[in-house]
């Protein structure tokens, strides 16, 4: 729910196709800020916003641990399975509410778990890039959310996502992985 005129930071934007979405809600009176820590994905998302006339959006290097931006500078953060994989959920959400203004809203999809993962999955190199080994307890992962200072507004179960390697949909059937969406706001 992303109004005209509205300022947006997109945390792991990549090559930067929900910044591009929300590009088109927020219209050239707003702005959507992309961060990713890879050079390649930046490089490639300002290619491709210069390349479809896209005045409105900008995208940065860095990490969301550390976001490079001023307090209260965004109405809304937005980010899609990205902040399972930072070891530090914690110092993610309290820089999305440092950057966020008074009302401003967190929008986010992200991969969690029902039960706390053993280290043996939490370790596994191949887990973590299939976005299991990061996926962190979803009552942890929502006590993040409100010890950084936002409100819970809304959680909800993702059904139809499907992961598609055999060892990932292993981990969702013991360890009850899943994606959930969820929306909080700042106080």
């Amino acid at each position: 729910a992303l109004d005209a005129g509205e300022d947006v930071l997109d945390l792991g934007s990549g090559s930067g196709m929900d910044a591009f979405v929300a590009g088109v809600h927020v219209t050239e009176t707003g702005t959507v800020t992309g961060i990713d820590m890879t050079t390649e994905q930046v490089e490639k998302a300002n290619d491709l916003a210069a390349a479809n006339s896209f005045r409105n959006l900008t995208f940065r290097e860095g990490y969301i641990e550390d976001l490079p931006f001023g307090d209260a500078s965004f109405d809304a953060v937005i980010s899609n399975g990205v902040i399972n994989l930072s070891a530090e959920k914690g110092q993610v959400f309290e820089e999305a509410e440092r950057v966020l203004r008074p009302g401003g809203r967190l929008a986010l999809c992200d991969i969690v778990s029902e039960t706390q993962l053993p280290a043996g999955i939490k370790t596994d190199a191949d887990l973590w890039a299939a976005c299991i080994g990061g996926a962190e307890q979803v009552d942890s992962y929502v006590s993040h959310v409100e010890s950084a200072g936002l409100d819970l507004v809304d959680i909800y179960e993702n059904t139809e996502y499907e992961f598609t390697s055999e060892r990932a949909a292993n981990a969702c059937q013991k360890y009850g992985v899943k994606s959930i969406t969820l929306v909080a706001s700042k106080r």
